[in-house]
This record gives C-alpha cells, structure tokens and sequence, in this order.
C-alpha cells in the first residue's frame, strides 16, 4: 500500500497533459504546395518519416513521464515494506515493568536497567506523530510525549508492589482502541513472570485485541529465589513472649538463616527452607507495643527478604465467667486457662450483666431482666442498649479472625452510638453485633447453639482469647495490606500514623495502604494505639519463574510474540513501517532526462545530416 505525506503536490501531474499538447499542435500540417525542384526529396522523407514518428512519440513519453516523476517525488510517496524504513504514526504502548521483581539482578545488571534501555530504544524509534502510552507497576495507562517518556524512564526505580500484567496489556489495548491510525502495538517489557499472569480474555476482551499486537521482550531470567512469603504473631498478644511463625517461599529450596529483630534488635536465629514454618520465639520484659522483622539472607532479589509485623505485649487478662456467661464460655475459659491464656492481668468478666473492671455482656436468657440491664447501662454512662430480639441468618464480619464467617440466627439487636467492632453482614453496612463502649463490651447474641453455630467451632477458645486479651484488655487490631492496597480498618482506629503525620480514617473505613512497607499504628479516639497496618510485598512477587509463551499467548490473546533484542527491533512498528520513495523516483526522473536529452540531441544531428 502505497501513501503520500505531501498530496497536495500531486495537483502538478496536471503538468504531464502539457507534452501531449504541444505535440498535438506540432501534428497540425500546413498546405501543401507542388515544387518541382524539391520532388526529389520525397523518396528520401518516405525513409525517415517512420524513424521521425518514433523518436516524437520516445520524446512525448520521456518529457510526459518527467513531468509525472516530479510530481511524485514532490508529494513524497511511502510504501510499508518488511524492514527498515520510518512507519506511518501509530499507537504505541509501553508496559514497563518495574514491580518488585524487577530489582533482581542478573549476571551483575538489575534487570530493570536491562528494561529501561530497551524502553529507551523503543522511544527512539517512535515518531512525533505517534499516540504513546506508558504503563509502570501500577497498571495504569499514561498518555505521554516522547519528552515526558523519557523523563519517567530515567528516574524509574523498582516499586514493592506486583503488576498484574494481563490487567495492564487489556487497559493498554482498551485504552488504544479508538486511535484512528494504521498500527496498534503493545510493548511489553518485562521479567514476564508467571505469577504475574491472571486469568484469560473474556469474551468482550476480543474486540480490544483485533488488530493489535504485543511484542513481549524476554530479558535475561532468574529462575532460583528465596523470599518470606507470610509471618504472624502466636498468640496475637504476647504476655510478655511469644512467638513469630515464618513461612519461606521463593522456588529456591536450598536452606537459608531465618532471623527475628525486634526494635532493631536481634533476638532469635533459627533455619528454614522452601515452604518450611519457621518458629521463631521471644519475649519482651516491657508492655506496649514493638515492630519486629523478619530477615533472611540476601540474594539476588533482596526486597522480598524481608517482612515486617507489629508485637503486642501485655499482661493476659484475669478472666472469670459469671453464671448468666453459659456454659460454653465457662468451658472454654478452664481450656484457656490450662494452656496459660488466662493470667492476673486486667479483669475481665463474662455475664449476662455488669460487673467491676471490663465486662463482656451477652443477653440476659430471661427476657425479664433485659429492662433493668439497659437501665443499669445508662446509669454507668454507657450508650449502647440491648433491643428487641431478631431471627434470621447473617455471617459475621469484622476484625474478629477466628469468628469471622461463622452463622448468627438469633440475635438482640443492639442499640445507640460508640465503637462497632463487628458486624453481621458486609462491611459497615451491616448490624453491629460486636460494640464497645468504654470498659463495656456487648455482645448481640448468647454463645448457646440455637443463637449461632460459633460455640461449637474450632474458632471458639481462640475467639474467647481474642476477646479478653485483645479487644478488651489490650486494644490490639492487627491489619495486613499489600502496598497501595484498600483495606477496611476497624472502627476502634481513627487515624492512620505515617511519618508524614496522621490520616484520619474516613467514614466508610476504607483507606489506601501506603506504599512504602512498614509498620503503621493506629490511633483511637483519644492519644492510644490501638493497632497497626503491616504492609509487606506480594508474596508472588517472589515466583521468578517464566510464564511459557504458549500461556502468554492464550492469556493476551491476539498476535503475541516473544522476542530477543533484535527480533524486538525487527518487529517494531512492523504493522505501521514505510519507506519514502522520493529519493528513488527522482533517481529515475534524472535517468529520464538524461535519456530525453540523449533521444532529443540524436534527432537534431540527424536532421542536420539529412
């Protein structure tokens, strides 16, 4: 297919109709008048009248398709061609991968220097006229000039977050799909691991992916990498020790030194490979609360080689069940005290109604007594009441781990304003079923069997522990979040502390987890902590395997190619790449003049001889 970048020069083939008159006028023949003296010659114009038609008719083409040549070579002629050659404009989209596994270093080069040099020779054979989008590890596609491109690039560093590259390759392709032009390519330059694929196209994927290519460029690979996949506080409070459990993941399954710190401080070593549960066991002789490590030997990915988690330690709460608490409470205190869960900390009391230090209250089993329990409520200042009983099913939802999930079908409602700490149902849309109000703490429904299946669960006794030894003695909410993530933080908290100072938590509970991991507290009403956000990478991030090209493929979709360096260089802008064809036309147009000056001088000899 052959275009024009100056059309309007191609008005001058109205110049080629010129030679084509001029030589109709020449054909116009004056009278003829007899001559006797010229007779002779006649026999002699008989000869030369077929070689003069001949050489008229070579001059009318060759001045015909001077003229033509011209015209063509002012209006700039392009063809697409296989190789070589500038390209029409086109829509270009980079995705540069620049997630956490980009900082692994391969024979002495991090590969995402290797990434940004190829990113900079792809910018260099873009044009002005192309549309370019750049993607980086947060998925989203940036309109960008040439300028700007390159200004990120040089600046790029390695980001503790994953980059879901099917996501990024279907909103690159999506977000080019209205560009008028002649080709759509999608440069992916990256680690291409397989973890960093989700699930295939769906069916409307497939109008994005017509006529669009993606060249995948495969950079040198690292296949052998260990990293901490998990770490968790047993028990979630320590009184004063406890310990830290560690889970190694990676592909690499050699053994590797697992280390615990401890507000900057080494306080246990231990040994771990591939999959293996590392326990790791320390003790503090202070309360409050601490930010602990976990580290493992360096390798060639060190950002993965590193969680971090925040340490709670406080007395275990004294906890007695009164006779109204039931008998699954009272049971499952003695097993809490066998195993050491019950200590002389704060007193914590079950019932079914108030009593001196913390209280969990559940409903009274006698509808009689619900009365005087809420005027004994308002009398000591707390706002929440006991309401009228409900029936149905609901699930509970909160920062309650070992309950989370388990039925509720009976229930008092309950009632007035304070710190909802769990619900029944999604989010904070839901009822409250789990309130605090000062020492207070109401429960909506009797841990008995026709109330909710949660008695009779394994998550029993651990939610108990919860209970007396983190939401009521110790005020600790612990939430994990991937870096950038959102995440819902529990209504105890109400701002979010940061070394650029504190975020209040909005109305919905919802923020957006920094980026940067690390241990974040979180502020109550007044100036406690009652809780933290550990942010840490993704453990996929540690699977530096590569994803098969076949998969590639069927997951992309559409024309997907793997390629080196140089097929890179040969398949860019292939669908869009053109010759110019000036240089060559007016290579020709020269060879015509010569020729019709040539043809031209040769006619006028020839009549001069004859």
């Amino acid at each position: 297919m052959i275009g024009f970048l100056q059309p309007l020069a191609l008005l001058g083939l109205l110049a080629a109709s010129i030679p084509p008159l001029l030589h109709l006028l020449n054909r116009r023949l004056p009278p003829v008048v007899p001559f006797p003296a010229v007779r002779y010659l006649t026999e002699t114009e008989r000869k030369h009248s077929r070689q003069l038609k001949l050489r008229n008719l070579l001059l009318l083409i060759l001045r015909t398709l001077l003229i033509v040549l011209i015209a063509l070579a002012a209006a700039r002629p392009v063809a697409r061609v296989p190789v070589g050659g500038a390209h029409e404009p086109a829509a270009l989209g980079i995705v540069l991968d620049n997630s956490l596994s980009s900082g692994a270093v391969v024979n002495g080069t991090r590969v995402l220097d290797e990434l940004i040099e190829q990113a900079r020779h792809v910018l260099d054979r873009a044009g002005d006229d192309d549309r370019v989008w750049l993607v980086l590890a947060d998925g989203l596609p940036r309109r960008v000039s040439l300028p700007e491109a390159r200004q990120i690039i040089d600046t790029l560093s390695p980001w503790p977050v994953r980059l879901d590259l099917s996501a990024a390759v279907r909103a690159t392709s999506q977000t080019m799909a209205g560009e008028p032009v002649a080709g759509h390519e999608v440069v992916v330059l990256s680690d291409l691991q397989a973890s960093a694929l989700s699930g295939g196209l769906a069916p409307a994927d497939s109008e994005t992916t017509a006529g669009r290519r993606v060249l995948a460029y495969a950079p040198p690979g690292l296949d052998l990498n260990r990293g901490i996949d998990s770490v968790r506080v047993d028990p979630p409070v320590w009184s004063p020790g406890g310990d830290v459990v560690a889970v190694i993941g990676g592909t690499d399954e050699s053994p590797i030194t697992v280390q615990l710190t401890l507000n900057d401080r080494d306080v246990a070593r231990s040994f771990g490979g591939l999959n293996d549960r590392v326990v790791l066991s320390s003790s503090s002789t202070r309360s409050g609360w601490f930010v602990a490590s976990v580290r493992l030997d360096p390798d060639e990915l060190r950002a993965d080689d590193e969680r971090r988690l925040a340490v709670r330690v406080a007395p275990r709460a004294a906890a007695v069940a009164a006779a109204g608490a039931g008998s699954f409470v009272t049971e499952a205190l003695a097993v809490l005290g066998e195993s050491g869960r019950v200590g002389d900390g704060a007193r914590v009391t079950f019932s079914d109604g108030l009593a001196v230090g913390v209280s969990i209250v559940f409903p009274p089993s006698d509808p009689a007594l619900v009365g005087a329990l809420n005027r004994t409520l308002d009398a000591r200042g707390i706002t929440w009441r006991f309401g009228d009983v409900v029936e149905g099913e609901w699930q509970i939802a909160g920062p309650v781990g070992p309950a989370v999930g388990s039925p509720v079908w009976r229930r008092r409602r309950l009632e007035g304003s304070g710190t909802v700490i769990a619900r029944l149902g999604d989010g904070r849309e839901g009822e409250p079923w789990l309130v605090r109000d000062g020492d207070v703490i109401l429960v909506g429904s009797r841990m008995e069997t026709d109330w909710t299946s949660l008695p009779v669960s394994a998550g029993f006794v651990p939610f108990l522990d919860l209970l007396m030894n983190r939401v009521a003695a110790a005020q600790s909410w612990i939430v994990s979040a991937l870096p950038g993530e959102v995440v819902e933080i529990p209504e105890a908290a109400s701002a979010l502390l940061t070394p650029d100072g504190a975020i209040p938590i909005p109305a919905s509970g919802r923020i957006t987890a920094p980026v940067s991991p690390g241990v974040y507290f979180l502020r109550g009403a007044g100036t406690d902590t009652v809780g933290a956000v550990e942010v840490n990478h993704d453990p996929r991030e540690s699977m530096l395997r590569r994803v098969i090209p076949r998969v590639l493929r069927s997951t992309l979709g559409g024309d997907v190619r793997v390629l080196s360096d140089r097929g890179l260089d040969r398949e860019l802008f292939s669908g869009a790449r053109r010759a110019e064809l000036a240089g060559g036309i007016i290579i020709l147009a020269i060879i015509v003049a010569l020729a019709e000056f040539v043809v031209s001088s040769a006619g006028g000899l020839a009549s001069r001889e004859h």
